[in-house]
């Protein structure tokens, strides 16, 4: 890979984990006037709103084919209405540090399906710095936060993000499958999948008799909560993974997601009110160390 290619890539993952890390905090905000069925609907809605100009600008505007349209169902199915729809349902009682420290447990996962399924194999140096930044995130999560919940208070929403995590893994593996040989392109897929997402939801809407009238009593705080969730944490956030998917193996490309609960800590500082201790300066320094230490080159 060129120098500045691999500089591009690197930038839109790091600019995704800072999408994704400010999004349970943004979950959270919209909660409060919202069922999650809802905010998970309006959150795919508004994502679409920004992918329609983007597909058609990239050239990915098209119907999907017969093959092509069932690969979609399945993947929007897995990765938005599952994914997105049980950690949306989590927020109302996991907390977002809970929330990213269980989401920094993605890559290890990751990386032992993509051995497994892919035969991609880790160095010694990218072994350590897994192991650094996972350290880190211990560090940050569980000394850098003051009222921090501890293993005590795992409860149902804790246990949604567990599964998301292996769903995560999971599907991510199937990403770098289906995107290695360009299979599909990156925003044609988004797209599609969303779409599918979205029809999915209608259904869900009516037999769970969620009052969609709600919204328009939604506070501005509310509609910029959705707003971060649908247009940078589900349409661009997933437009830049895509595409470093595509040019980066899983497992180094999961190491990224070590830097999402620093992201989360921060942004739920001035969203919800958390504090933090000089101890998430050294955490944050160790999962820079070792996200580092994963993606420098190995002789």
């Amino acid at each position: 890979m060129k120098r500045d290619k691999f500089l591009q890539v690197y930038i839109l993952a790091t600019l995704t984990v800072i999408f994704w890390g400010a999004s349970f905090a943004g979950a959270k905000v919209a909660l409060e006037q919202a069922d999650p069925l809802l905010v998970m609907f309006l959150r795919f809605v508004l994502s679409l709103a920004l992918l329609l100009p983007v597909a058609w600008y990239c050239g990915e505007l098209r119907l999907p084919t017969l093959m092509q349209k069932l690969v979609k169902d399945f993947m929007g199915f897995i990765r938005y209405f599952f994914h997105i729809g049980i950690q949306t349902v989590a927020m109302r009682s996991s907390g977002s540090a809970t929330a990213n420290w269980q989401m920094a447990a993605a890559p290890a996962m990751t990386a032992l399906f993509a051995s497994f399924f892919l035969k991609e194999r880790l160095s010694r140096g990218g072994v350590f710095g897994i192991i650094l930044a996972f350290l880190g995130v211990a560090v940050v999560l569980g000394l850098g936060t003051k009222g921090a919940r501890g293993i005590s208070s795992y409860n149902f929403g804790d246990f949604l993000i567990s599964l998301s995590v292996l769903n995560w893994a999971a599907f991510m593996v199937l990403t770098r499958w289906l995107f290695k040989e360009n299979r599909y392109p990156p925003v044609f897929t988004i797209f599609w999948e969303i779409f599918f997402a979205v029809l999915m939801c209608l259904p869900a809407l009516a037999l769970t008799g969620t009052d969609v009238s709600v919204l328009t009593g939604f506070s501005w705080r509310t509609w910029e909560a959705l707003a971060i969730l649908g247009f940078l944490c589900s349409g661009l956030a997933y437009v830049f993974w895509y595409y470093a998917a595509a040019n980066i193996p899983v497992a180094r490309l999961m190491v990224f997601q070590f830097l999402q609960p620093l992201v989360g800590i921060v942004v739920a500082y001035f969203v919800i009110g958390e504090r933090f201790t000089l101890w998430l300066l050294l955490g944050g320094a160790m999962i820079v160390s070792g996200v580092w230490t994963v993606n420098r080159p190995h002789r």
